[in-house]
């Protein structure tokens, strides 16, 4: 296949959902509306911020009481995310067991067709530039990410097409694309079971309390919460009463760890009520917990936390300090 047979596919595609997709703005690559087919960007570069919203939006409201509950009557638009890197994919199926049994976003995510892209076949070699840390990437790893229609380019400008869903197959059938194939879902977790390096670092965490990183990011982190406003994975969320002058609307909003409210509870008492455990407390969500509760990585090592941090705090260089072995390792050599 062509780039032009891929641009009447996104043309086609348009004509039905809105497209989000990465597009090039000020020399930097972010998830935006594309307007324009010509606008989404092809380089497999990982945008600096994600499809996250399209997902879980920053605001909704979840019903509205006036007497009695009412659920909001959502307008849930046909949505496409476009050219969803595989990191971004993994953090998508880590949405999708999360909010496996949540009404609200099984509705919104329906509506939303995902078109992942890899510039190259996706394996270990093409991910070496991403410092994928918290994963291996199988010679298989279509089978392992939720899409419905996936684009492989390779450098000469060619692209194989895979369906991953009924849903992407039936499109490319409406669309008369014939050359594509099939990839069947196996679930997250590979065959062999959960990732070791996964679990190497959730040991580390856990033992790493008395660690001096901890006391050293202490000393220079802001808790701006950027890092986990950028994150694909993180879905922490709070819940807001908003009272009207007949009525009360429930909202689910974005949650963030590094805010000060995050962990308030009654009685005036916060268990991360210091940087050094607001930062703690983030780490062993993604790298302890998550695992422990859905056996996946709670981190896809997109590194996006990384280039918006106001003060280069390093979650590879950290992470590496914190696994045992790596340190062993290095102080071998």
């Amino acid at each position: 296949m062509t780039k032009q047979n891929i641009d009447i596919l996104f043309k086609k595609i348009l004509k039905e959902y809105q497209i989000y997709a990465p597009v090039l703005a000020n020399k930097e690559l972010f998830v935006k509306k594309a307007l324009n087919i010509k606008e989404i960007d092809y380089s497999g570069r990982i945008p600096l911020n994600s499809w996250k919203q399209l997902f879980l939006p920053d605001c909704e409201t979840l019903f509205t009481y006036t007497g009695n509950f009412k659920k909001e009557k959502a307008n849930y638009p046909k949505v496409c995310a476009g050219n969803m890197t595989i990191l971004d994919l993994r953090a998508l199926g880590l949405y999708d067991l999360v909010f496996s049994e949540d009404p609200y976003y099984q509705q919104r995510r329906q509506n939303i067709l995902v078109v992942g892209f890899s510039f190259g076949a996706p394996n270990e070699e093409n991910f070496a530039d991403w410092k994928v840390f918290s994963m291996k990437l199988e010679e298989n790893i279509l089978e392992h990410v939720p899409f419905d229609i996936f684009l492989e380019k390779d450098k000469k400008g060619n692209f194989k097409i895979y369906s991953g869903s009924i849903k992407g197959q039936e499109l490319l059938e409406k669309y008369k694309i014939k050359e594509y194939k099939n990839i069947k879902f196996a679930g997250l977790i590979p065959e062999e079971g959960p990732d070791k390096r996964m679990l190497e670092l959730g040991k580390s965490i856990k033992k790493s309390a008395n660690h001096p990183l901890w006391d050293e990011l202490d000393k220079i982190c802001f808790a701006c919460g950027k890092c986990s406003l950028v994150c694909p994975t993180c879905f922490c969320f709070d819940t807001e009463d908003v009272p009207d002058k007949d009525s009360v609307k429930r909202q689910r909003l974005w949650g963030n760890c590094f805010y000060p409210e995050f962990t308030a509870i009654a009685g005036g008492k916060n268990y991360t009520d210091t940087v050094k455990k607001k930062i703690k407390f983030w780490y062993d969500h993604k790298f302890s917990r998550i695992p422990a509760e859905f056996k996946v990585p709670g981190c896809v090592s997109c590194n996006r936390c990384t280039l918006v941090c106001p003060v280069g705090i390093d979650i590879i260089k950290n992470l590496n300090r914190l696994n045992s072995k790596v340190t062993k390792k290095s102080a071998k050599k």
